[in-house]
Parts: structure tokens; sequence; C-alpha cells
């Protein structure tokens, strides 16, 4: 499994096109193809988790949401 969190976010242009990609390319059979759209899944929702813990670190770092005091 792919979990690298380098990468910089798709454009969803990108993504639907790399989806489609998928969908379109041969599979041996399809269970194959099933685990190529998992493995996706996978590597989209670790992105996706990393950059919200990045984005509330960095909030964080910042001092917090906007405090109504």
């Amino acid at each position: 499994m792919a979990t690298g969190t380098t990468h910089s976010p798709q454009q969803p242009i990108d993504a639907y096109t790399h989806l489609a990609h998928l969908l379109r390319s041969p599979a041996p059979d399809s269970e194959a193809l099933l685990d190529r759209l998992y493995e996706e899944l996978l590597n989209r929702e670790s992105r996706a988790y990393a950059a919200g813990w990045t984005d509330a670190l960095a909030q964080a770092r910042r001092g917090g949401a906007d405090h109504a005091g």
C-alpha cells in the first residue's frame, strides 16, 4: 500500500482522469480491478487524512481558531 504524503493534492480533473484510466485499463479479472480501485481509495484517504492533520497543526501553531472571548 502506497501512502505517500509528500505529493500535492490532485486537482479534481486530474483525479477524475486518473480514476477513468484505472477503470479503462485492462485488468486480468474483476478482482484485480477492485484491488486497483481499493488501493487508489486508500491512497487518497491517506493523503486527505495527512492534509487534515497538517492543516490542524498549522492552525494550532497560529494560535488556534478564531476565539471569541
